[in-house]
């Protein structure tokens, strides 16, 4: 897959890309992708990337 621009992805600046997904296995640093695996979601994370990263953040675990 090919890497969008950080221009053209706004999720580039989000703080949740520190950690791996649990939807759909991108590892940290790297865009989350569509339930299909073939787009890579521009403007979001999946809600559990985000929980992850809270817990993290906390000290705790998801």
């Amino acid at each position: 897959m090919s890497r969008p621009a950080p221009d053209s992805a706004p999720a580039w600046a989000l703080p949740q890309l520190a950690v791996a997904c649990p939807t759909c296995g991108a590892t940290p640093g790297h865009l989350c992708t569509s339930h299909g695996g073939t787009r890579p979601r521009l403007y979001d994370t999946h809600q559990t990337r985000t929980t992850t990263w809270a817990a993290q953040r906390k000290g705790g675990t998801a």
